[in-house]
């Protein structure tokens, strides 16, 4: 699912390539693969959960009440993730 999802949105979404460049400068095959895997799993887990969401109609209606917490969480994520990036490469 994550696979067919991510080939498509290649030309808009660089992000595949920036974890493929840091895979190869490791030069470490283990940290390539976990680096690999992370990010396919982050890619695919946000598309499961719009599809488990919308074929769940009710329990969808439940969780929208949550959006702003979940907004706020996945944007402190992607700080620190941001701010680890700095400071390792």
């Amino acid at each position: 699912m994550g696979g067919g999802v991510a080939a498509s949105s290649l030309p808009c979404n660089p992000g595949i390539f920036i974890v493929l460049g840091a895979a190869v400068l490791q030069g470490q095959i283990i940290w390539a693969i976990l680096l690999l895997a992370s990010f396919a799993i982050g890619f695919s887990l946000p598309l499961g959960a719009v599809l488990l969401g919308v074929s769940l109609g009710k329990t969808a209606l439940l969780t929208k009440n949550a959006d702003t917490a979940i907004r706020w969480v996945s944007g402190c994520i992607l700080v620190i993730a941001g701010f680890y990036l700095l400071v390792t490469f």
